[in-house]
């Protein structure tokens, strides 16, 4: 079940709350999935059951929450013993949607980007959990808005935040640089600290994960198509970007069961 934020504070930064009850249907047959970078955090509550997950060369299996800030490289997730969790998805506007919750800089953020989130946010993380297992479901939303509210900060929202505001709600970079008359180095002194990123890998990013959407979507195997449509080069472009984030090129990502195919409104 999809639930968005209804305090303005929090809403601001989460796009949504999903409470899945059954997360095996979430392998739609093959128990192992892969993420891969991106500018969306993300950060999965564990209710019961535990995943097994490798990243960066490491490999575990565990039941604790975890934040994804940012994924450096793909993480490939087993969910088969996973029964319910909840995801809760922040604004695809990199770090800036999660830092005004967290006591953190980017820099610190991003050296440890893919972390148990009561490492992060401390064990108020597990007695959330204990208390969320009593509650349904429109329940649970009503409990995370108000926790998420307690940690909100203002004076943690950045440039970033502001531009998606009043500017452009994709943060598109040249159409900040008209609005704001500022030069590609100030800009991208705002991004990295904001974001953790510059402005040219933010929007890149921002434009292979709606590329790849659309190719779990539609299945449309026209890399011409996507050329066109998000501005690419040309097919080698193509391919070659989608391959330097995901290890895979776009042939093999039809055939690769990918998080991004079951979760709703995904960016």
């Amino acid at each position: 079940m999809i639930f968005e934020p209804h305090i303005p504070e929090v809403k601001k930064h989460i796009d949504h709350y999903w409470i899945v009850k059954d997360a095996v249907l979430l392998s739609m047959g093959s128990p192992t999935m892969y993420a891969y970078p991106g500018i969306t955090p993300d950060m999965i509550i564990v209710l019961d059951g535990h995943y097994t997950m490798s990243y960066m060369g490491k490999t575990y299996t565990s039941n604790r929450s975890k934040l994804y800030s940012f994924i450096h490289k793909e993480v490939v997730v087993d969910l088969s013993h996973l029964k319910s969790c909840i995801i809760i998805k922040f604004k695809s506007r990199g770090l800036s949607s999660l830092k005004p919750f967290l006591d953190l800089n980017t820099e610190a953020i991003m050296k440890d980007s893919v972390a148990f989130a009561d490492d992060v946010f401390g064990m108020d993380v597990e007695l959330l959990k204990i208390h969320l297992l009593t509650l349904s479901p429109s329940e649970i939303a009503s409990e995370l808005d108000q926790w998420f509210a307690e940690r909100y900060k203002k004076e943690r929202e950045g440039f970033v935040v502001a531009m998606a505001q009043e500017v452009s709600a994709s943060c598109d970079i040249q159409t900040i640089i008209k609005a704001t008359n500022y030069s590609y180095s100030t800009l991208e002194r705002h991004f990295k600290r904001d974001t953790g990123l510059t402005p040219k890998k933010f929007q890149s990013l921002q434009r292979y994960k709606k590329a790849i959407r659309e190719l779990y979507v539609t299945r449309n195997s026209d890399w011409q198509h996507y050329v066109v449509k998000y501005g690419y080069y040309d097919q080698s472009h193509f391919i070659k970007e989608i391959k330097r984030y995901t290890n895979h090129t776009p042939s093999q990502l039809l055939k690769t069961p990918s998080f991004i195919e079951v979760r709703p409104n995904y960016f």
